[in-house]
């Protein structure tokens, strides 16, 4: 069966690997999968998906680049040594800002001379693009992955006419990955632009989005997301919540009316200053964020007493911070969870504590097996 992904249909591309079902099998499926996951656990409410647009809905991309300086290529690494990679310039998926940029990264590659890195002689500096584009505030962030900071002054030289042609590109930035591994990106930052950060929109409050700053690829979903959990909120009647691997703390200012004291928990240092900055500018001098590993959060937890915990971890769960939850008095938790197979092993360790009172899937990931679900947990 032939996909409206040519990318797909000739084979360059497979990371879609339900983009042969129509979009209402997809969710069929899905939904399938997590009442199966979730049988053990007890009945509970099962609320409808909520779905999203099929193409141009990925706000962020990651790509590698391969190839030489005058043909380079943007895409998806080789799978072997002879495999010089995938070119995809232009994902349906993605926002079409994001592709219209990424089909002028090749001539601007040429112009600066910038050598793709090479795996297997690992020579080479430019490893990969990391782009992420915001609908509310129609700005985009470019990143690129270098070995070095060798290119720094070529870059900046011939930046302003790539610029010129897209006004919204208004932060660009180095990240320096010096490793020869697989991670495509790496800790140290360095600014090309005199801005730092592009703002973003979440329930009318403006968000500063710094390049290392985590943001969902699905905002439009993402957006309904937060929504439904700030509902949530509401309905418990909610007075002291707390948000664990919060980030910018997206869950906690859309709950911020509803909630008379909030308190965010993230290991990410510069998204702790963000999320503080930006309760102070918009007045919300009841929600506070501390940067502190989630896996070492017992103090916070006992001496801030929430009755309600919102946890959004990474794709491998909630680690050692399952403890906290079992052993704490919290009335509910409301867990994210972008990985079906952590959620249930986490709630194989919750279930001696907390039921399922409700479950709801927002597809972020279209075309492919991943979805985000949101739960709502009752203390026995």
């Amino acid at each position: 069966m032939k996909s409206f992904c040519g990318y797909f249909n000739l084979g360059t591309c497979r990371s879609c690997s339900l983009i042969e079902l129509s979009y209402q099998e997809q969710v069929q499926e899905k939904e399938q999968r997590l009442l199966a996951a979730l049988k053990d656990f007890g009945s509970f409410s099962h609320l409808s998906t909520y779905s999203s647009k099929s193409v141009e809905f990925r706000n962020k991309a990651k790509l590698s680049v391969t190839g030489t300086v005058e043909d380079p290529v943007i895409g998806l690494m080789g799978e072997s040594e002879l495999d010089s990679g995938r070119e995809i310039l232009a994902c349906p998926l993605h926002h079409p800002e994001i592709n219209s940029i990424l089909t002028e990264m090749p001539q601007f590659i040429r112009e600066v001379k910038l050598q793709p890195y090479q795996v297997k002689t690992k020579t080479g500096e430019l490893k990969g693009l990391i782009l992420f584009h915001s609908e509310s505030s129609h700005e985009t962030s470019l990143r690129f992955v270098l070995r070095s900071r060798e290119s720094y002054d070529r870059i900046k030289k011939i930046m302003p006419s790539l610029q010129a042609k897209f006004p919204g590109l208004v932060c660009i930035s180095i990240n320096l990955q010096p490793i020869a591994h697989a991670i495509l990106e790496g800790p140290t930052e360095i600014m090309l632009t005199e801005r730092t950060y592009i703002r973003h929109q979440l329930n009318g409050i403006g968000v500063n989005y710094h390049p290392q700053a985590f943001a969902q690829t699905n905002q439009e979903v993402a957006m309904a997301l937060y929504s439904t959990a700030a509902a949530w909120i509401k309905e418990l009647n909610c007075t002291k919540f707390c948000e664990i691997f919060c980030g910018q703390g997206a869950f906690s200012f859309f709950s911020a009316p509803f909630i008379k004291q909030g308190l965010g928990i993230e290991i990410n240092p510069e998204a702790v200053i963000q999320a503080n900055n930006t309760a102070k500018e918009f007045k919300l001098s009841h929600l506070n964020f501390k940067c502190a590993d989630a896996n070492q959060v017992e103090k916070e937890l006992l001496t801030f007493a929430p009755d309600v915990v919102l946890v959004n971890p990474p794709r491998k769960g909630l680690g050692k911070s399952v403890e906290y939850l079992i052993n704490g008095t919290y009335e509910h938790i409301i867990y994210s969870s972008c990985s079906l197979e952590s959620l249930t092993a986490d709630m194989e360790k919750l279930q001696t504590r907390y039921t399922i009172v409700k479950a709801q899937i927002f597809d972020m990931f279209p075309h492919t097996k991943h979805f985000e679900t949101l739960t709502l947990l009752k203390r026995k």
